[in-house]
């Protein structure tokens, strides 16, 4: 359970601005089938695990979820906003969203390969070796993914809100390394929860992994 490292992010941020969070889903059971894993879902331990994040989560007014199109993401979602019911928090939840799931794979071989390769399609990938044929750059996935998130954290707001993407793995992972040059192989590969913090004052936008933190650097139009 990740609540506390989450809570720790959250506590570094000023009272007086929102922020958004890209998170991994919590626990799911295994997936045999890699062209059927958006029907993968929670186990109890990972639904258990996110209701008690979402009960622990208090400190913003207002928290708005988006869930990817995996079952497991839109369960993660959905356990979080029943934790946060009971704190008093304006609560809403929004989903399927598409760019949380993988929206630079463009052909489904790809698919194939990282279930047989593992992390070392990632890291091929990352490293630019992998055909543009079967999947988008690293800089373009990654602004694919983000700029619904940075778009939504922007929306003007009467008060403190907490946007939470729940995403995966692959997510994560290609964000802290395009945004802040964290490598998985010295970080370790994202666990279940996990999450890149995005804070939003009225000049910029930081993004903060950990003791890790730098301005977002990608133009979202």
């Amino acid at each position: 359970m990740y609540s506390a490292d989450i809570l720790a992010k959250l506590s570094r941020v000023a009272d007086t601005d929102s922020c958004a969070m890209i998170m991994r889903h919590a626990a799911r059971y295994p997936i045999v089938d890699i062209h059927h894993s958006l029907e993968v879902g929670l186990t109890d331990r990972g639904m258990n695990d996110a209701y008690r994040l979402g009960s622990t989560l208090n400190s913003f007014p207002n928290v708005r979820l988006f869930y990817s199109p995996a079952l497991r993401c839109k369960q993660t979602a959905e356990c979080i906003m029943r934790g946060l019911e009971g704190n008093g928090v304006s609560v809403s939840i929004t989903g399927p969203e598409l760019n949380l799931c993988a929206p630079y794979i463009k052909d489904e071989s790809c698919l194939t390969a990282a279930a047989q390769a593992g992390k070392e399609f990632i890291r091929k990938w990352f490293d630019g070796k992998i055909s543009s044929d079967w999947i988008l750059d690293t800089a373009s996935a990654a602004h694919m993914v983000i700029t619904p998130v940075i778009k939504r954290l922007m929306e003007p707001s009467a008060e403190r809100r907490l946007d939470i993407h729940i995403s995966h793995d692959w997510e994560v992972s290609l964000l802290r390394e395009e945004l802040l040059n964290l490598r998985y192989e010295d970080v370790g590969w994202p666990p279940y929860l996990d999450s890149v913090l995005f804070q939003a004052d009225s000049t910029d936008v930081r993004v903060i992994y950990g003791s890790h933190e730098a301005p977002l650097k990608l133009t979202i139009k």
